[in-house]
């Protein structure tokens, strides 16, 4: 009877086992499942981020006056291009008087084109970064401007 009694305990204390062997490994297994899922999603945005590096020069540019393109208004803007490599070989970041005058006028010709309306906007202030992008670049004749900073931007 001892023998059947250790029998029967032996029986329970195994299924014991086996259910707590089976819900840590389920346990396990869900951990690196999740911890998979977050390095491949974490691992993206890191990798996003990686592309949108900074500039390694910035080029500030002094101040814009222009009437706006709805007669009306006008902006006040300070900018600064952010730029790959020195352009026209200035010094301490500074623009050649050569490559100057060009670029201010690329700039306020878009800069004059615009409405108050179309600038008033968070989008509208993105779209105008991107336009005088792909105005400066086509004006230099390469991808040498990254980026398009406002330092300083009124409308009235």
């Amino acid at each position: 009877m001892a023998a059947k009694k250790a029998s029967a305990e032996g029986t329970s204390g195994g299924g014991k086992n086996k259910t707590i062997l089976f819900l840590v490994v389920g346990i396990l297994l869900g951990a690196v499942v999740a911890f998979g899922a977050s390095k491949m999603l974490l691992g993206k945005s890191k990798e996003e981020k990686k592309e949108k590096t900074l500039p390694e020069h910035t080029v500030e540019l002094d101040e814009f006056v222009v009437n706006l393109a709805d007669g009306s208004h006008y902006a006040k803007v300070t900018l600064a291009i952010g730029i790959e490599k020195p352009l026209g070989g200035g010094e301490g970041g500074k623009l050649q008087p050569k490559l100057l005058a060009p670029i201010r006028d690329a700039i306020i010709t878009v800069l004059s084109s615009k409405s108050m309306k179309q600038l008033v906007s968070g989008e509208g202030k993105e779209k105008l970064k991107k336009e005088l992008k792909e105005k400066l670049n086509e004006l230099l004749g390469d991808e040498v401007v990254k980026e398009v900073y406002f330092t300083s931007l009124t409308l009235q």
